[in-house]
């Protein structure tokens, strides 16, 4: 543990040991739509292989990690003890039970999650188009999340995020070079997007986009 958490720290230049987004994007290529679906293991998969990006980029970013964590564990544990090929399958199959509504629920873990995994991504798709990353970050939350929180949360979140790193520091996190983990944080974002997209989609067309606050 101690040596891997070594090989997770800043040098003392301030920079990341190793690129950050290869693996990454492996990993959500590996959960590429197929038919319409996304295979679900390989979602989950993908999803946990993208959590150390938190780490990696600071303490305010940490509820949000939590909350991604939370709900990957959530939904592995339906995964287990109701198999299913794809997300789509499994949360039709919770749907027809009549369990959807339910707490812990998989489609309100997917919901969560998808969410989470937006607010990222929004974060990450500014950045690479140019905008500085403690604005980007505090744009996302107002994006993404920021309607489904109720007002604690939501004043926490936005005083937490006016700590979020800028571009430099960020870059500096993700890799080596600046222009080699910009380059690789495009590719994620387009890797991405056409996942989430259809998460969204689906969900909304289920009726099962809870528009209630947390």
């Amino acid at each position: 543990p101690l040596a891997r958490a070594r090989s997770l720290s800043p040098n003392i230049q301030g920079r990341m040991p190793a690129p950050f987004f290869p693996e990454v994007s492996a990993a959500w290529t590996k959960a590429a739509i197929v038919g319409g679906e996304i295979p679900a293991n390989e979602f989950m998969d993908a999803s946990k292989q993208f959590t150390p990006i938190f780490d990696r980029l600071g303490k305010v970013f940490f509820p949000v990690k939590a909350d991604l964590n939370g709900n990957v564990e959530k939904l592995v544990k339906h995964l287990a003890a109701t198999p299913a090929a794809t997300l789509h399958a499994m949360i039709r199959a919770e749907k027809a039970a009549g369990k959807s509504k339910e707490k812990n629920s998989a489609s309100g873990s997917l919901l969560w999650l998808k969410r989470a995994m937006q607010f990222v991504f929004c974060l990450l798709k500014r950045v690479s188009k140019g905008e500085e990353a403690n604005k980007a970050a505090q744009e996302a939350y107002k994006e993404t999340l920021m309607a489904y929180h109720g007002f604690m949360v939501k004043k926490t979140f936005q005083l937490g995020l006016m700590a979020a790193p800028s571009t430099a520091t960020m870059l500096a996190c993700l890799g080596e070079n600046d222009a080699q983990s910009m380059t690789e944080m495009v590719e994620w974002v387009s890797i991405a997007e056409p996942l989430l997209q259809n998460i969204h989609a689906f969900l909304e067309a289920e009726g099962l986009d809870d528009k209630a606050t947390a």
